[in-house]
């Protein structure tokens, strides 16, 4: 059996670098120096969000993964597929629907990424803007409806388009921060 040590000082690694990437995703756009680290992060979580919940669930989070299956190993966890449920539902202990939780999550997400785009200068394509307000429109139309953490149908006309307008978005700003020499 692994000490309680250990075990909690990977909790607190996790719990630490997951907040980390939360206020870099959400504020790391207000700060010179780390607005190319805010775009980077903005689109790992997207990517984890779509292209890897095409996979693992919609809204999947690699990070929660990893820190759930450290937990797992080292005893039990208890954290659900959101991590940002985790923290609001379970370790502060408040009353707000889950649902909520992730549709204000993706709204503060794709805010932050229009914002990150206007400060890194690459919004000149405005086909990006497009892809953009589609990607969030769209993740909020069907997160309001079937939650996250499902399996996408890809017979569903509605998430396919969407799944393929967020991939189209995710290489659009990657060619762009190639083409910049970012």
């Amino acid at each position: 059996m692994i000490n309680n040590f250990f075990y909690i000082t990977v909790d607190v690694f996790f719990n630490a670098f997951h907040i980390i990437a939360i206020l870099v995703n959400c504020f790391g756009w207000a700060y010179q120096k780390t607005l190319k680290l805010n775009l980077v992060f903005l689109l790992l979580t997207i990517s984890s969000w779509s292209i890897l919940g095409s996979f693992y669930g919609i809204g999947f989070c690699f990070l929660t993964m990893l820190h759930s299956l450290s937990l797992d190993y080292l005893g039990s966890s208890n954290i659900p597929f959101s991590y940002v449920d985790y923290i609001i539902l379970q370790k502060l202990g408040l009353s707000i629907a889950s649902n909520t939780i992730s549709l204000i999550s993706i709204f503060l997400i794709f805010t932050s990424l229009s914002v990150s785009l206007k400060k890194n200068s690459l919004t000149k394509d405005k086909s990006l803007i497009w892809f953009l307000w589609i990607s969030c429109t769209n993740w909020l139309i069907i997160v309001n409806k079937k939650g996250i953490g499902f399996m996408p149908d890809w017979n569903n006309i509605f998430i396919s388009l969407t799944l393929i307008v967020s991939f189209v978005l995710i290489g659009k700003i990657s060619y762009q921060l190639l083409r910049k020499n970012f």
